[in-house]
């Protein structure tokens, strides 16, 4: 799923690392005697060895030597995996009998697998933060942690180890999925990896690949190729990867606060702080001056962190429900047992695509005080009477079975229909589409919808919120997103180049609510999304 010739052609950045790995010798040597180019590593500690907490209360990592190089192997003839079996056992490779007799194992240590990979995809000069960094000495550490963004946008690409990704069925390589446009393989790979492995799950993991221009996958018996829509020019399958997290900064006009907001609140972190000081490291302009300490209390670095990117950035108020239309939750999110106030979007979910704040007529002021409350000045607002989806998940036929099982027939057959054009239904079908673009456009179940006085339907439009209510206000911040539209390359469709964008329009919604400590004062919290609908440019 990726060639030679690409790893060949990538270029790296001007700034070199403090040092690097020569992997002829596997020397640790100055970057800046370094004139060729470099590749960084991502990978997740507990799949390098045993995570042990030290007495400082830090973390190291205990080399275990029970990595695998398999030689002899035939690709054609077997089933290659990785299965966790005990502690003791985990990552061992499990064959079929028809190729056990053939292939050899090794046991290796990390730095002897990496050597390995070193040597296959022909790296040169490797950037190891278990080598690169002292990791005795935490002046230094807390020094390089604030340059990881530059090591990882400027290496030529990023090798990010991800043992959970195999190989299904070698004929999967031969079979393009026309709704995904890729290859079978492709997609069960990139099924692995987000669904199964612990480096999609970590917070630091998030700040490389967003600081990435390109990332080459090497899964246990099989890896793929990634490039940037954003700056590569190079065709590329349409994912995640691709769409918007490679390259984050140099997006058309930057990335935006929501973009890294989207995954961040499901990512963990082995102490609460890196979840922070990773994402600040996603927007460094942001935080040149920010103090990374991990003495400092954590409920005092969260709130200095959403109050600097809520002063910048509003797109932080870009988010829908996290509840599938069934109710159940559709991320684990790992922010909200910080007590974060409700415009950081901690019990909901952002939208993936780059969102900017366009309001120029109207413009509110905002400002966040000492006791994290986004203050917002404008007398443009509207008050809306808003009605809960009947396949939602606030739905007052979700008692009833029999209406509710109905309901969600109804919405599932009318997802599947193919070939039938948007806006041209009748109006008993115009709200599970509005529903249906809702989910495509923001990533977000709809679970409300406003429907003005004597429309029909057809002019209802869609709200996903945090919570049930029936009367919300929406505010005159009017977010743009950037979905970006690709166009297949003749006579290979799974690849795709940047075409244009369209765009989607959507309102902040608020609700009123009473202080539980004082019954006379009147407080607001952000609970969503009004959809307003689409331009495309």
């Amino acid at each position: 799923m990726g060639t030679i010739q690409h790893q060949r052609n990538a270029t790296a950045g001007e700034y070199r690392p403090t040092y690097l790995i020569r992997v002829s010798d596997w020397k640790k040597v100055p970057g800046k005697q370094v004139e060729t180019g470099y590749c960084a590593l991502s990978y997740a500690w507990e799949q390098s060895g045993d995570v042990v907490q030290k007495e400082n209360c830090g973390y190291d990592c205990i080399e275990n030597g029970r990595h695998c190089i398999v030689e002899g192997y035939d690709i054609n003839k077997g089933d290659l995996t990785t299965m966790t079996l005990t502690e003791e056992e985990k990552y061992e490779v499990q064959f079929l009998p028809s190729t056990r007799s053939k292939a050899t194992i090794k046991h290796v240590k990390h730095e002897e697998l990496l050597q390995q990979i070193c040597k296959d995809f022909e790296i040169a000069y490797l950037w190891y933060d278990k080598i690169c960094i002292d990791q005795s000495d935490n002046e230094i550490k807390l020094r390089e942690i604030k340059q990881m963004h530059k090591i990882y946008s400027n290496a030529c690409y990023t090798v990010a180890i991800v043992p959970e990704v195999h190989i299904h069925d070698p004929e999967a390589f031969d079979t393009i999925d026309p709704l995904y446009g890729s290859t079978e393989a492709r997609i069960k790979a990139w099924a692995d990896m987000v669904t199964k492995s612990l480096w999609w799950k970590r917070s630091w993991t998030l700040e490389e690949t967003m600081s990435s221009k390109r990332v080459l996958v090497i899964g246990t018996d099989t890896h793929f190729w990634q490039h940037s829509f954003h700056t590569c020019g190079i065709p590329t399958t349409y994912d995640e990867f691709s769409g918007w997290m490679l390259d984050f900064a140099k997006q058309q006009g930057g990335g935006s606060v929501n973009q890294a907001l989207s995954q961040a609140h499901s990512r963990t972190s082995s102490k609460e702080h890196d979840k922070i000081f990773s994402l600040a490291n996603i927007f460094p302009d942001m935080f040149k001056i920010m103090k990374i300490n991990y003495k400092d209390d954590i409920k005092t670095t969260f709130n200095n962190f959403y109050r600097t990117i809520a002063t910048h950035d509003l797109s932080v108020l870009c988010f829908g429900s996290n509840l599938h239309y069934n109710g159940e939750q559709i991320h684990v999110n790992t922010m909200k047992n910080h007590n974060l106030p409700s415009w950081t979007g901690a019990s909901g979910i952002h939208l993936n695509d780059r969102v900017t704040t366009t309001t120029t007529w109207l413009q509110p002021q905002h400002s966040i005080s000492d006791d994290m409350l986004l203050h917002i000045s404008t007398k443009y607002y509207k008050t809306l009477l808003v009605v809960p989806y009947d396949c939602g998940c606030f739905s007052p036929l979700s008692h009833d079975k029999h209406q509710w099982d109905q309901q969600i027939d109804k919405f599932e057959r009318r997802w599947n229909t193919k070939g039938q054009s948007f806006y041209t239904v009748g109006e008993d079908t115009a709200l599970i589409d509005w529903a249906i673009k809702m989910r495509n456009v923001s990533g977000s179940f709809a679970t409300h919808f406003y429907q003005p006085q004597g429309a029909s339907t057809v002019q209802a439009r869609p709200l996903s919120l945090t919570e049930d209510c029936d009367e919300c206000i929406i505010l005159p911040i009017l977010l743009k997103s950037y979905n970006l539209i690709v166009a297949s390359i003749k006579k290979l469709s799974s690849l795709k180049l940047f075409n244009s964008y369209s765009h989607e329009y959507f309102l902040p919604v608020i609700k009123k609510y009473v202080d539980g400590t004082n019954s006379k004062k009147e407080r607001h919290k952000a609970i969503g999304i009004y959809y307003l609908g689409s331009k495309q440019m």
